[in-house]
């Protein structure tokens, strides 16, 4: 089976949970419905006791039409069965009912805690993972993971069920009853030999299922350049392949799944067969061997109704253990699923806070002290590094590709754990803060702005707090109108009410006169990740996003690197709305972008060689000057002005 299973391969952070580790974890989700797990129980129990009555009331019938038929015996018979009928449907649909909703309810637990488990995962873990893998655990799994549970709830029933017709037979016929128990561990012994192989399946079936999802959903993201670069053919044959080996695996898992049930109900019917036999002789207290085994244990011969009371019985015991048995290899399907998404859980990150410092509105006083970083262990991209970013400070950060200047954003954003060294904030160490309020005075912006596929007003308050999509009271405008004295345009803000803000940042960016010409003005849908705006407009959305959460700390990532001339000359002067008042972090090839800028950080193989303004910096004729020649040049006006005049 090995060659079926290749490319399989686990997850880096794939654990292995023995089955009773699992079971026990399985078992808590059922705790917060404990009552209802009570009343199954009680279903399960009633329902068992009803549906055992019947043969009973048969049997003392049968033993009774011995003396002759009374139709009266047989009326009253026919009216138990029929209560006793209706009585167990109406149990079984309180039980079916209560477990649907009990299955369902831990199955909405389960899949709540992996989702908040992806969201508390670090930069690192994402970027080794397919996201289509990711979704099949926390959706598909979860589906499995429920399976189990339904399952489990059965076995509970088929539990006290064996239990309970063992009692049953064993006031029949204790010889009887004796064999029935030194046979049923033949049948559980077959079904366990299945275990290891079932798990194996299982997990190969959803493995390939979560590439065929990982490959769908990365081949609809990239579309539009598997159409561009005309290999559709590629992308098909590469999904007919995944899709071929999807079929030899869940093969396999449908071989193994559907042979377990056909072996065990064989070789039930054997212990059926033998049990008629010997039943049989009972009754006419034959001498035989096997019958001379029991031979010591008490009991006589069995009369037809009793027999016909043990044969009833008898199916009840071996139906409840084939489903058990036969439960134990499907139950693999829904361990290897729980397996999955509970490593997903319990997955660690490699960013690692010792504290929960609270800093709400950080100044922007940021600090590398000898801090060494690198993707892996074996390479580094920054080694004893040291900057001092001062509040309200711009800075941009410029070198050749590979320099480390993005790596320094990440880390100012706590994404990745650095392996030495100090980050400060507000002489705060990184590490110590609480990250959730730590990020909510920060934000950046990148060259692939990411819109939610909503409308434009629901894209530009994410992020913004429900307390500030309230409306102020009178008192808070006050207060803000007071601060606004001293504040600028930031508090100026801070005073209007939500759609007050809105329309202001829309106009501060110069978006408001491109959104009002749209059919639906801010409640136009821009579709997923933002195709249905262009470029420019989708940047000026995400400039204005960032004015509506008002950061203390800004970082542009080669934010405007896409744009075409005229689009850059808009994020230009929204540009400088936004670096207003605030600690910004610029990484650009745009020389509109970093001339006005503070200081100048130039940075090459993860070192700092050179800072200072822009003219200072041409002055040294270093390699500032150089990235100068090669990236900016040609977009300086002198540059432009003298190519006019060569051309003429």
């Amino acid at each position: 089976m090995g060659f079926v299973m290749q490319g399989l391969d686990k997850s880096d952070y794939d654990r292995e949970y023995g089955d009773w580790t699992l079971l026990r974890r399985i078992m808590g989700y059922f705790k917060p419905y404990t009552f209802s797990m009570l009343i199954i129980a009680i279903t399960i129990s009633a329902a068992s006791i009803a549906a055992a009555l019947v043969p009973v009331y048969i049997s003392q019938t049968l033993d009774a039409l011995r003396d002759g038929v009374d139709f009266d015996e047989v009326y009253i018979l026919l009216a138990i069965i029929a209560a006793f009928t209706l009585l167990n449907f109406i149990i079984n649909a309180v039980r079916q009912i209560l477990t649907a909703r009990t299955v369902q309810s831990a199955v909405v637990d389960l899949r709540e805690e992996a989702f908040d488990a992806l969201l508390d995962r670090d930069m690192a873990f994402f970027d080794n993972q397919p996201t289509g893998r990711l979704a099949s655990r926390v959706v598909n799994d979860s589906n499995s993971f429920g399976q189990v549970i339904s399952l489990t709830v059965n076995l509970l029933g088929q539990i006290v069920i064996v239990f309970f017709v063992i009692g049953f037979l064993w006031a029949i016929s204790i010889k009887l009853t004796v064999l029935v128990i030194l046979f049923a561990p033949i049948v559980i012994l077959v079904a366990l030999a299945f275990r290891k192989i079932a798990r194996t399946v299982a997990q190969g079936s959803q493995r390939i299922l979560a590439k065929v999802n990982a490959l769908i959903q990365e081949t609809t993201s990239g579309i539009y350049i598997a159409k561009s670069f005309r290999v559709e053919d590629r992308l098909y044959d590469e999904f007919d392949a995944m899709n071929k080996q999807s079929y030899d695996i869940n093969l396999k898992r449908g071989l193994v799944f559907n042979s377990i049930f056909p072996i065990l109900t064989v070789l039930t019917g054997i212990g059926n067969a033998m049990i008629v036999y010997f039943g049989g002789l009972t009754i006419l207290d034959a001498d035989v061997f096997l019958a001379n085994l029991v031979a010591f244990l008490p009991g006589g011969a069995l009369t037809i109704g009793q027999w016909f009371l043990f044969l009833q019985g008898l199916t009840l015991f071996f139906f409840p253990l084939i489903s058990i048995a036969s439960f134990w290899s499907q139950f693999q399907q829904g361990l290897a699923a729980s397996e999955r998404i509970f490593s997903l859980i319990d997955a660690e990150n490699t960013v690692v806070q010792y504290d929960n410092v609270v800093c709400p509105s950080p100044s922007g006083d940021i600090r590398f002290d000898n801090v060494t970083f690198g993707y892996n262990d074996e390479e580094m991209v920054l080694e004893n590094f040291n900057l001092h970013i001062k509040p309200g400070e711009r800075i941009a950060i410029v070198g050749h590709t590979g320099a480390g200047k993005s790596t320094i954003a990440k880390l100012i954003q706590r994404y990745y754990e650095f392996q030495d060294g100090t980050i400060s904030i507000d002489n705060h160490n990184i590490r110590s803060l609480d990250l959730v309020t730590y990020r909510m005075g920060l934000s950046i912006i990148s060259q692939d702005v990411f819109l939610w596929n909503a409308t434009i007003r629901e894209n530009l308050l994410y992020g913004v707090s429900e307390q500030e999509s309230t409306e102020l009271t009178e008192q808070q405008k006050i207060e803000n109108l007071l601060k606004m004295r001293n504040g600028g345009a930031r508090a100026h803000r801070r005073q209007l009410s939500l759609d007050e803000r809105l329309e202001m940042v829309l106009e501060e960016v110069q978006a408001m006169d491109w959104i009002r010409n749209l059919p639906k003005g801010l409640d136009t849908a821009v579709g997923e990740r933002g195709q249905a705006l262009s470029m420019g407009q989708r940047q000026l959305i995400a400039f204005a996003r960032i004015l509506m959460r008002d950061p203390h700390i800004l970082i542009m990532d080669e934010a405007t690197a896409s744009l075409d001339p005229f689009s850059d000359l808009l994020v230009q002067r929204a540009t400088n709305k936004i670096l207003e008042g605030r600690t910004s972090i610029i990484i650009a090839h745009r020389l509109s972008t970093i001339k006005n800028v503070d200081r100048i950080i130039v940075m090459s193989d993860g070192k700092i060689i050179e800072e200072g303004n822009h003219t200072s910096l041409m002055e040294r004729q270093g390699h500032y000057a150089e990235l100068y020649d090669t990236y900016f040049r040609h977009q300086s006006l002198e540059y432009i002005e003298k190519f006019a005049t060569t051309a003429d």
